[in-house]
This record gives structure tokens, C-alpha cells and sequence, in this order.
């Protein structure tokens, strides 16, 4: 059975009609970013997808694949008893440099498996061989998905038709968490773009940038954010509040609005005017907790003493940066205090890259990281859930970095697009 391949832009989502091919369509190369996971679904509404997990082969075929001779992988969820076979997928892919040690631990990789926000899918052979494996993790709290460690074993690469693989499995999760799970994202290596392409074939589109976030095979690597969304999460439960974002984020702001019709924006450049004697106060109360778990990880809180506000990241040593910051703060002057000692640890610690989600309605708090060196590279529609508004809203992703970005960077051509409008050369 084969698959006839287009896709539309969200406002025309449902318009979409299915030819004369008894199953489905997909996402082409060249017209994936603006696929919806809708789109998906229906194309496949002729499959009992509750069994994609089951063990059985994929049961369809893509159109205009110049190789069509590859295995068709069948697709299960992670046993506990397999645990070691997937820690060796990534020994050997990476000769033990993996940098995220969790991925390496047995006991970690099988608490993992069991985990209900968790799921864990390995491609097999006809033959029962775990030939890869691919783990989902799920944020029900924002409605989003984080699609991590896609691997395909050496020996079977060029074999095992990896891009079904990749379709089966999103096409899976969409349907066991539709309407828990409203957007999928990725962050996919630019050394290759062996990742990039089978997203993108998923509808997956480039809406983010992460410059030397990363480093594998002890060489620092950029990373690509892909992401697709659900119709619901941006012609829904998105907030209808008009964005305020700085003339800096225009750029990532214009490029996402090409591809989702996100509406108008504000844009404001505020002057900030920040109380000295307030902030000399503030300073002198604020403290920090560091825990650092058995990986190597570091969750490093700051906070104020006798308030509720904080400021926590995590630290990643083996790879030198800060991501997954989180704040909650009264006023600018505790954010400015918060994001100073920020870049101060960052300094001392030698960190290489720092990242930050910035609220898109918040112009002051945009400048206040513009201003500590960090930059607008990725305007992302959708990425939180307000549960007092019960709806879901945009977000900026801010980041800095050290160093000069690869001159062998590899990316979709929708990446180099991304890249044009955030003006990298």
C-alpha cells in the first residue's frame, strides 16, 4: 500500500483531502514544516493504530523513495529484560563517550522503561533483533513531548528503513496521547543531518536554534529544534493575548509566523528603570541550594531570602551549559539580580552555553536577558500552559554561547532558512 506525500499550512488543515491511496499520506521534504499532527492521524485513520506498539511490521509504503528495498522495522515498547541491549546501541554508536550518563546506567535506563511518562520504542527485525530504539518523554503539565535518543545500530544503518521507523512511532504516540500531548519537539545534531530529515519527513519543522549546546566525539556541536504541533494547541488553547516582544526577537517572531499564522505582535523597547538601592538589597539576600545527583547533573536553585521568588537551571559539566531555567520573581529587580549571578556562575563555571525560555508578553523580562548577553533563537507558539488561564502560550527561546559555530554545521534546508532569519552567516 503506498503513502501519496503533501501537506498545507494550519489554516487550511482541514480542507485536506485524501486521494486515491487506501491508506494515507504524508509529509514531504519540501512541505513538512507546516504539517499538523492531525494531518497525520487522518491520513492513517484507515490503520488500527492502538496496535502500532504491538509487534507487528509497518504496513505501508512512501512514495517517491528512491530506496524502497529497506527493512520495514517493527515497532514495540522497551522491555525491562532489554535494558542492556539499549545501553549498548549507545556505547557503540558513540564508543562510550555518550555524554548523558543516565542513557549508559542500567537501573536508571529501567526505571525509565516503567516510567508512565515515559515511553521507550525499540525497531526490531522480523527476526525479533533490536536493531534501534527511540524514547518520547512526556510533559502532561505544557501538553508537549520530547523526543530523545533516535538511534539505529551501525550495522544496521542503510538497512533498516529508519524513516518508517520514525513515522510509526510519532504516528503511535499521536494517537495513544491525543489530546494529553498537544506538541512534539526535538533537538536534533547538526554534525549530520541523519536526525533532521526523518523528523522533518514527520512534519517536524526547524523553530529553533541551539549554537554550542552540545558535544559529542569531544567536539562542541550546534543543535536544531524541530517540533510539530496539534491544530488544537494553536488554533485553540492558544492565548489570545497579543505578544510584547523586543525588536531583537522579530527575527525568530517573522520566521514562525510565516509558517503558523500566529497573528499580530507588539513590539516594545523598553527602558528599564531599575531601583539601585532595591537591587543593592535584593543582593545582599540572595543565596543558592546546589544538589548534584549521581550523573554528574547539578539543579542549581537561587532565591531570596523571605520570598517565594527562585531562579533554578541545571548545570551539565560534561558538556559545559545551563538549560531548562525556570523563575518565578515579584519584579524586575529581582529577575535582574537573578539573571547577573546567572552570568556570574556561567563565568566561573566556565560554561560554554546558557538557555533560557522567556515569556513572549513580557518585553521588560526579554530585555533584562538581552541585556546579560543572551539572544532571541527560537519563537516558540504554544510551549507553556497557563493553568490559571487555562490556556497555552508563546515563549522566546534565549540563549548564549562562547566559541565560533562549525564551519561543517550540516542542515534541512529549512534550517538554513531558520538560521537566515535569526541573521547567522
Amino acid at each position: 500500500m503506498l503513502i501519496s506525500i503533501s501537506s498545507q499550512k494550519f489554516e487550511n488543515d482541514k480542507k485536506m483531502t485524501i486521494e486515491n491511496y487506501p491508506i494515507s499520506q504524508m509529509i514531504s521534504l519540501n512541505e513538512g514544516s507546516c504539517a499538523s499532527t492531525n494531518h497525520i492521524l487522518s491520513n492513517f485513520r484507515t490503520h488500527n493504530l492502538g496496535n502500532v506498539f504491538s509487534g507487528e511490521p509497518l504496513e505501508f509504503d512512501l512514495l517517491n523513495r528512491t530506496n524502497k528495498l529497506k527493512i520495514s522495522p517493527i515497532l514495540s515498547l522497551a522491555r525491562e529484560e532489554e535494558a542492556n541491549e539499549l545501553i549498548k546501541i549507545y556505547r557503540d554508536l558513540y564508543n562510550g563517550s555518550y555524554p548523558y550518563r543516565e542513557m549508559l546506567d542500567e537501573l536508571e535506563v529501567k526505571k525509565m522503561i516503567v516510567d508512565p511518562s515515559i515511553r521507550w520504542i525499540t525497531f526490531k527485525d522480523k527476526l525479533g533483533n533490536i536493531t534501534g530504539c527511540v524514547t518520547f518523554v512526556l510533559d502532561f503539565i505544557n501538553k508537549r513531548g520530547y523526543i530523545r535518543g533516535f538511534m539505529l545500530k551501525k550495522k544496521y544503518q542503510r538497512h533498516i528503513d529508519i524513516i518508517k521507523a520514525m513515522i510509526g512511532s510519532l504516528v503511535g504516540m499521536c494517537f495513544n496521547f491525543k489530546d494529553k500531548i498537544l506538541s512534539w519537539y526535538v533537538e536534533n545534531r547538526t554534525a549530520h543531518t541523519g536526525s533532521q530529515y526523518p523528523m522533518y519527513r514527520c512534519g517536524m519543522g526547524p523553530i529553533g536554534f541551539y549554537p554550542n549546546k552540545d558535544v559529542f566525539f569531544g567536539e562542541v556541536e550546534s543543535d536544531l529544534m524541530q517540533i510539530i504541533y496539534d491544530v488544537k494547541a494553536l488554533n485553540g488553547i492558544r492565548s489570545k493575548e497579543y505578544p510584547q516582544i523586543i525588536p531583537e526577537a522579530t527575527g525568530c517572531f517573522n520566521y514562525s509566523n510565516e509558517k503558523y499564522n500566529l497573528g499580530p505582535v507588539k513590539i516594545k523597547a523598553p527602558k528599564l528603570k531599575l531601583d539601585k538601592k532595591d537591587v543593592d538589597k535584593l543582593q545582599y539576600k540572595l543565596d543558592k541550594e546546589i544538589t548534584i545527583d549521581k550523573f554528574g547533573y547539578h539543579n542549581i536553585m537561587l532565591y531570596i531570602s523571605g520570598t517565594e521568588s527562585y531562579f533554578k537551571f541545571l548545570y551539565t559539566p560534561q558538556v559545559q551549559n545551563f538549560e531548562k531555567t525556570q523563575y518565578c520573581v515579584n519584579n524586575l529587580e529581582e529577575l535582574y539580580v537573578f539573571v547577573q549571578e546567572f552570568k556570574n556562575l556561567a563565568q566561573l563555571l566556565k560554561v560554554r552555553y546558557c538557555e533560557a525560555f522567556v515569556s513572549a508578553y513580557d518585553a521588560s523580562h526579554q530585555t533584562i536577558f538581552q541585556n546579560a548577553g543572551l539572544s532571541p533563537r527560537g519563537y516558540i507558539p504554544s510551549w507553556k500552559f497557563n493553568q490559571k488561564k487555562n490556556r497555552l502560550e508563546d515563549f522566546i527561546l534565549f540563549n548564549s554561547f562562547e566559541g565560533k559555530i562549525s564551519k561543517n554545521i550540516q542542515l534541512i534546508d529549512e534550517g538554513k532558512k531558520l538560521l537566515n532569519y535569526l541573521n547567522f552567516d
